[in-house]
């Protein structure tokens, strides 16, 4: 096996089994910004001698996901708020409105 598709066999095991694959897409993004903050939160902390702040973590991914799927996504029309509150409930009104 390649290295490069090692993170796509890592990534499969993250599916929602009983979700669309728009939900599933949407909830990949979500690990992957997940892996992208912590990677910049340990950084912050070994290169700035900052501290790993898991509340930033946490708005960082909510916001970059939404914006990303709110962006990329033609049926998403959410706001901000609503992803916040319930996300898979945003999500899964993007399944929703394709038909």
């Amino acid at each position: 096996m390649t290295v490069h598709q090692e993170p796509k066999r890592h990534f499969a095991h993250f599916r929602m089994t009983k979700e669309s694959g728009v939900v599933n897409q949407v909830w990949l993004c979500g690990w992957i910004e997940i892996i992208g903050e912590l990677w910049k939160q340990i950084n912050k902390k070994i290169f700035k001698n900052g501290r790993i702040d898991h509340i930033e973590i946490f708005m960082m991914v909510q916001l970059k996901v939404w914006s990303w799927v709110t962006s990329k996504v033609r049926l998403a029309s959410f706001s901000y708020s609503d992803w916040c509150l319930k996300p898979l409930v945003c999500m899964r009104s993007i399944k929703n409105n394709k038909g």
